[in-house]
């Protein structure tokens, strides 16, 4: 019995040396965003596009906290009516606190603005951003080369 955890042990030495190379998570084997232009990006553009063409930005922040309150006190009326004023309290208290500590609209907003700057050079240099053939690659091409090879 003792020669078969031996021999286990053994195996599972020998595979987490051969495999454990913390660097190869990190590596990518394709580029994420491909500039056929002569259009110059900044690392904040460059970073949003590598994020790719399905990320979706984080929601308002406004929307989202009516939302919540809109769902709280929803829940708070289906208790009995004794409780329900100092859930409400409580509940109040949790709010404004997870508010003070949200630096979600920053993030937001920034990646908005990043996300005009964007468009706004795509439609000054008549480019613009879509996917390749295979991949999750995206490309940013002059608008005459695309509509040139997609006639061919």
């Amino acid at each position: 019995m003792d020669t078969h955890y031996e021999r286990l042990n053994r195996k599972l030495d020998k595979q987490n040396t051969t495999t454990h190379n913390p660097q190869r998570r990190h590596l990518t084997t394709y580029p994420r965003t491909v500039n056929l232009t002569g259009m110059q990006l900044t690392d904040e553009e460059q970073k949003l596009l590598d994020l790719g063409l399905q990320y979706s930005m984080q929601r308002s922040r406004k929307s989202t906290w009516t939302n919540l309150v809109l769902e709280t006190e929803h829940a708070i009326r289906l208790l009995d009516d004794k409780p329900q004023s100092p859930f409400r309290i409580i509940v109040t208290k949790k709010l404004k606190q997870l508010y003070n500590t949200n630096h979600q609209n920053t993030i937001h907003r920034r990646q908005l603005h990043i996300l005009k700057q964007i468009n706004q050079k795509i439609t000054s240099n008549n480019t613009m951003i879509t996917r390749a053939d295979k991949g999750k690659t995206t490309v940013i091409i002059y608008i005459h080369t695309h509509t040139h090879t997609r006639l061919q």
